[in-house]
């Protein structure tokens, strides 16, 4: 990675694929001479994203007494700002030998961009040639790759104005093979009258006369940087070259500003993090867009003038109905689902999706319920668009399992406030679920109520009297619901499961020894999603819950030392924490993208789940079930 200030700290690495929420929130937490190493790291971060007036704020407010290290790293930061700002700066404060390999870089990096705002074309060529010789392969070949891209850009008059001395064979070796370029690319110039055809002709000549030309450079100057890795450019965007073949080139397309930005950071480090936790499988090559930054077809262009091999992304719905209908030559990693309704034209097939669906841990339900030999479910959802799609995935689900099942009943609730206003009344929830009379619809599809429930009203469906048809015997019950929503709920069946017997004037009745009847009822098997399961969940909330079973992802279940070590503003909130691990499992499945085909059964053990790949190239995902059990979750076999 171009430009690691390894001397900030020697725990305290720059990552560029970190945000600067990130580093922010380090900063935060922290405090003596590390809080100053997380502020410049933040500081760093926050100039690479462009947010140049948060980063000139935290620069002023860096103390007097920094130590030597934190100093360089200060003017080094104050040199990029200047540059970003296209602003003067002092380069010779900074002495050169004093600056680590990843300093160096950045050094001649700013002096880059100064010696730019001067038009200093004969200083600018000599700093790319200086920046070539430090970094990794990688670094270097990018070095070699920039200074192409910048030699491309110049007239003939510009590189005449160069001067090169006896002893700068590299920088001779450069000016020979611009002007080599220069003369060869316009030999077979397109003209308005040319059809596609001979445009293809000159196309192709022009090509051919251009590799001749650097493979006689190559020859002259063999030992050459760029004789050694030609620039991926060198016969232009449209031939490019392909990336080392040690990586796999990626777009990754998430939200990294706007409403969304926190769900696009979260999902951002979990990928970056990916090739440190799998250091064994092929690493990437990684190129990260913000989808608010400009529309998708611009987007699309500029990963695949950068040599994308795949687009990962994008996350929201819209934008991936967006990049459904653009279908690009390259194939998708789509980090959402769409409904089929959406999409009237046929599905791309370079495009897969994965997504944290609550669709998906409907179905997982379905399947584990009916693994523990249940057969009368009943789903209390919330009346709304989510609750429908949650019925129906569940119910298309349960049909595929057992065609012969007597159905799926459901039962919606209003509001959390709604709620409450009836519990305080004494009112509690009768299971008076409503049978869904038509389960044969796709999971994929979005259907209303209304269009499959049999003499049901959602509006009331929670608290009114039953009618003369019998109730069925539930024996399980499937809750999504938040976790407040979940609370009074299962109070509230509780509510309901206590009563007393009353005639048909309303009036308790009693035995011959004047006590009252009651009327004990169970509550069937409960089960709940991972929408109810929180971070600070209390151990009073874990008696109350006591034989519930509940899903969630293998990464928050099993608890391991990774959450901890993730920011606290992921941590300690689990809808991030499961974005973090997509972002962990869709690194792992971009490198098997390939292999990514309909109907394939355990593809990866996840950190989501255990993934499969369904019909259209939809990942699924099945779930790890817990159950409370005298306080402690525990995980159900």
């Amino acid at each position: 990675m171009i430009g690691c200030p390894a001397n900030v700290s020697k725990q305290l690495d720059f990552d560029e694929a970190k945000s600067s929420q990130y580093y922010l929130s380090q900063y935060t937490a922290a405090s003596g001479n590390q809080k100053i190493d997380w502020q410049l790291l933040a500081i760093r971060s926050l100039i690479i994203e462009g947010n140049t007036q948060q980063a000139r704020q935290l620069i002023n407010q860096l103390p007097s007494d920094l130590n030597k290290t934190q100093q360089k790293e200060s003017l080094l930061l104050q040199g990029e700002l200047a540059v970003k700002n296209k602003l003067n700066f002092d380069i010779n404060q900074l002495t050169f030998a004093d600056l680590t390999e990843g300093q160096k870089i950045r050094y001649y990096t700013i002096k880059i961009g100064l010696d730019g705002q001067k038009g200093d074309v004969n200083s600018q060529i000599r700093d790319y040639i200086e920046l070539e010789k430090y970094g990794t392969t990688e670094q270097r070949h990018q070095a070699i790759n920039d200074t192409w891209n910048f030699l491309s850009t110049l007239d003939d008059s510009s590189i005449s104005s160069v001067l090169v001395y006896a002893n700068e064979s590299v920088l001779q070796g450069w000016i020979d093979l611009a002007y080599s370029y220069h003369n060869n690319s316009n030999v077979y110039a397109i003209e308005d009258g040319d059809d596609a055809e001979a445009i293809a002709k000159k196309e192709e000549s022009s090509l051919n006369l251009i590799k001749n030309a650097v493979k006689e450079w190559q020859m002259q100057y063999s030992t050459h940087p760029a004789a050694l890795y030609l620039p991926r450019n060198i016969y232009g965007e449209k031939y490019r070259l392909p990336d080392d073949a040690s990586q796999k080139t990626i777009a990754l397309l998430l939200p990294l500003s706007g409403p969304s930005k926190v769900f696009g950071d979260a999902i951002r480090l979990g990928y970056s993090d990916a090739a440190r936790f799998y250091s064994q499988e092929l690493q990437q090559n990684l190129y990260v867009y913000d989808t608010n930054s400009n529309s998708l077809d611009v987007l699309v262009k500029q990963a695949q003038q950068q040599g994308a091999e795949l687009i990962v992304g994008p996350l929201l719905k819209q934008d991936v109905l967006t990049i459904m209908k653009l279908a690009p030559s390259m194939p998708v990693l789509a980090l959402n689902k769409i409904d089929s309704t959406d999409f009237t034209g046929n599905y791309p097939e370079q495009i897969c999706f994965f997504a944290l669906s609550p669709e998906n841990e409907a179905m997982d339900a379905a399947n584990h319920i009916y693994s523990q030999r249940k057969k009368i479910p009943l789903l209390i959802v919330p009346k709304s668009d989510l609750g429908d799609r949650i019925v129906n995935s569940f119910a298309a689900q349960w049909r595929s399992i057992d065609p012969a099942s007597n159905g799926v009943y459901v039962q919606y609730f209003d509001s959390e406030n709604a709620l409450s206003t009836k519990m305080n009344s004494g009112i509690g929830i009768e299971l008076e679920g409503s049978l869904i009379a038509d389960s044969k619809f796709s999971s994929n599809e979005s259907t209303s109520s209304n269009h499959f429930l049999t003499d049901f009203s959602a509006s009331d469906s929670m608290m009114t009297a039953q009618s003369d048809t019998e109730t069925p015997q539930f024996d399980s019950i499937y809750i999504y619901a938040s976790h407040s929503e979940l609370t009074l709920i299962k109070s509230m069946l509780e509510m309901a499961s206590n009563k007393v017997e009353v005639d048909e004037n309303g009036q308790e009745v009693v035995d011959k020894k004047g006590n009252k009847v009651a009327i004990k009822k169970i509550i069937p098997a409960l089960y709940s999603s991972s929408r109810s399961h929180i971070a600070d969940t209390t151990q009073d909330f874990r008696y109350d819950m006591d034989r519930m079973q509940f899903s969630d992802i293998p990464l928050i279940v099993n608890q391991n030392q990774l959450v901890e070590e993730l920011p606290s503003y992921i941590k300690n909130d689990y809808s991030l924490v499961r974005l973090y691990a997509m972002g962990v499992d869709a690194w792992r499945l971009a490198n098997r993208f390939s292999q990514l085909k309909p109907y394939q059964i355990d593809v990866l053990d996840g950190m989501t789940g255990q993934l499969s790949v369904a019909q259209q190239c939809e990942v699924t995902r099945t779930f790890t079930w817990l159950q409370y059990r005298n306080g402690e979750d525990t995980v159900v076999q």
